[in-house]
């Protein structure tokens, strides 16, 4: 058997394949002994008619056929590794010749693994911009955790609805004179202006009184999520039963006490800064792997598989579906509403796509070339971070992910982390404190 390149473009190589003559005859007496045990043949028991018979009955170039998928399949494992190719997805055949007597000439169509030539990785000269911790980052955390606590307090004052209230109101929604689904509440608190509600609701009950019934008429988006709602016109009669406003607690110690386990708003502050400065670092971290990575694989020379590319792509499609339909809109809607068709959406991505192919080459070489391995250790405490994140035991989490064969997964992510990691260490960093406020 002879094998060579035939053509080798664009992540895809094209094998030509040449069996001698006399080595694909007993290929093809092969294909007739399988035959034989395949079929009946009148006067001869199952596997027992002769050569000649098989032919007459079946005809030379069934047999040849046959004959032609037995060296395929027996020779394919052999071609590949002399031509030290690295397959990837499912081979396309073609046959060239196949006679009798002639040497068998086929090709095989394969997209390969690339070949991928690293540039240099280690020593790159970079700068990582940590955003320094100010007193008015902290002074925003307090913030909020003061308007989180605040309260609603019933203004005495005052009957009549102004913007940025908080009101307690029944409501009852008409399409055609009939209620829908969905469409009243009881004792509901809205804050005026917040754009919670259909366009212009909130806005008609500006100047509304406690205790009158009101009407309020609204038209529903045409995009809006729920298909039967969708550019419908709608009546809500509502009645306000109550006008409050937003009281906010006084940052202090008492507040620590509430929010926190801290007696003190000194200690409260304390832990803010050191959380916000821990996730500073770790932002500043990350920025810095990326922007390594970015370097290194724009370096890099290679081809990517364009099946690797399609796979990527319908993975990031299905993902945006999920999305979608999460927040209860059918996908038939979505596509007919933004006039994007799966094909469309896919094009749309092929960008990050390619960028995450290719990414994953490069942190895959070097890893190998590096050998950056996940331990069992490594294992082990990924499992114990999860579990603490979704509260449950460590034990349970690990039976999950094995029975979900979803470990690989695991193993994947913590390759990429170190491998990253490895990039940063191996950088020459200069460190750069930057201010919150900074636009850079």
């Amino acid at each position: 058997m002879n094998s060579l390149i035939e053509n080798k473009e664009g992540g895809r190589v094209t094998l030509k394949v040449t069996i001698p003559a006399e080595e694909f005859n007993r290929y093809f007496n092969e294909a007739i002994k399988k035959i034989a045990r395949e079929h009946n043949f009148p006067g001869f028991r199952k596997g027992h008619a002769p050569k000649p018979i098989v032919i007459a009955h079946l005809g030379e170039t069934y047999i040849l056929t046959e004959a032609a998928s037995l060296a395929i399949s027996k020779t394919y494992t052999d071609v590949v590794k002399e031509n030290n190719v690295k397959p990837f997805g499912d081979p396309e055949y073609d046959i060239v010749q196949v006679e009798s007597d002639k040497d068998f000439i086929y090709t095989i169509k394969l997209e390969v693994l690339p070949e991928i030539k690293l540039p240099e990785y280690k020593g790159l000269k970079a700068v990582k911009k940590v955003h320094q911790v100010t007193d008015n980052d902290i002074d925003n955390v307090l913030q909020n955790m003061q308007k989180r606590n605040a309260q609603l307090i019933a203004i005495e004052d005052r009957d009549v609805v102004e913007k940025d209230d908080y009101i307690l109101f029944d409501f009852k929604g008409f399409i055609d004179d009939e209620p829908f689904e969905g469409g009243a509440s009881e004792n509901y608190t809205l804050k005026i202006g917040s754009n919670s509600f259909i366009p212009g609701f909130e806005d008609q009950l500006i100047g509304k009184k406690i205790g009158e019934e009101e009407k309020v008429q609204v038209t529903f988006p045409a995009d809006y999520h729920q298909e039967t709602l969708a550019g419908k016109e709608a009546v809500f009669k509502v009645n306000i039963k109550e006008i409050k406003k937003e009281e906010l607690p006084a940052i202090d110690d008492e507040l620590a006490k509430d929010v926190s386990e801290f007696e003190t708003l000194s200690e409260l502050k304390e832990k803010i800064k050191t959380d916000l400065e821990e996730t500073a670092s770790n932002n500043a971290n990350q920025e810095l792997e990326n922007e390594l990575l970015d370097r290194i694989v724009s370096a890099a020379d290679f081809e990517v598989p364009p099946t690797m590319v399609e796979l990527q792509l319908n993975h990031m499609l299905q993902d945006f579906k999920s999305q979608v339909e999460y927040q209860g809109i059918s996908w038939e809607s979505y596509s007919e509403h933004s006039g994007k068709t799966e094909d469309a959406l896919k094009e749309d991505f092929r960008p990050n796509a390619l960028k995450v192919v290719r990414n994953y080459f490069v942190l895959n070489e070097i890893a190998a070339v590096e050998k950056i391995l996940v331990t069992d250790a490594d294992l082990d405490q990924r499992y114990a971070e999860l579990a603490a994140n979704y509260q449950i035991a460590k034990e349970t989490l690990r039976d999950y992910y094995e029975k979900n064969n979803r470990v690989e997964d695991l193993i994947y992510d913590l390759t990429t982390q170190k491998t990253l990691r490895f990039l940063a260490d191996n950088a020459t960093v200069e460190e750069e404190k930057i201010a919150s406020d900074s636009k850079d």
